[in-house]
């Protein structure tokens, strides 16, 4: 896809992580992978490092053109890039129309919160888990912090599992994912099975604890874990 040649070049300039827990990836049943966002680098590095195919959940704002290049201004080329208009302005219509090709080419679902088109969402979600593939969710409310590296986690994204369930009698997996930007380093960690057994707002409780829990905890297993080169042969 035109997308994926795109997103590694500009993971190779901009984002380029090292991936490590590649053996907790499933490839006999699609998973939900729940990430942290850590900014513009997470989602970028996961979408191109990741050996199996994916739809991330993104804002519908960055899947409109709208809309997108408000959103790109202030978030990535004023917040990250520290850019001031009028040149945040002029990059960010540019790469804005590139960004909303990108988003439609990689099959990207939209997430419309606090609204009724949420349903399109789980919907699109629940459609494609039953097809065989995987989602991506950064599953952070940036409202709610839990330290300085993480966020709580939303929990709309776990309805899924109960619908999945409802309709295929099968307990989705959840995979842990952490992106560390300081350390170029995404780290999966051990899939988290739906429970089917528990009520369902407990297992939900259950679920976004354990997922804030193993998150963190990988992202600081890259913090102390440093990865080391390989040394080129004389």
């Amino acid at each position: 896809m035109m997308a994926q040649h795109f997103y590694k070049l500009f993971r190779r300039l901009f984002f380029n992580a090292h991936l490590r827990g590649v053996r907790n990836i499933d490839s006999t049943e699609p998973v939900i992978m729940v990430a942290n966002h850590a900014g513009s680098f997470g989602p970028v590095s996961v979408i191109t490092s990741m050996p199996v195919e994916m739809y991330p959940w993104v804002s519908h704002e960055v899947t409109d053109l709208k809309t997108v290049a408000h959103r790109i201004q202030v978030e990535f080329l004023e917040q990250e890039l520290h850019l001031k208009p009028p040149l945040s302005t002029y990059f960010a219509k540019v790469i804005g129309r590139i960004c909303v090709a990108l988003m439609k080419d990689i099959g990207a679902i939209p997430v419309y919160q606090q609204s009724k088109q949420i349903k399109t969402t789980v919907m699109r979600s629940l459609s494609l888990l039953e097809q065989g593939k995987n989602i991506l969710v950064f599953a952070e409310d940036s409202t709610k912090k839990i330290n300085d590296v993480l966020c709580e986690f939303c929990t709309g994204f776990i309805h899924i599992a109960k619908l999945y369930h409802e309709k295929t009698r099968k307990a989705v997996q959840f995979l842990p994912v952490a992106v560390n930007r300081k350390m170029h380093g995404i780290l999966v960690g051990t899939p988290i099975r739906f429970d089917v057994t528990r009520p369902f707002p407990q297992e939900k409780q259950r679920l976004k604890s354990e997922l804030e829990s193993s998150v963190l905890r990988l992202y600081q297993t890259l913090e102390i874990t440093r990865v080391r080169p390989k040394k080129r042969p004389a």
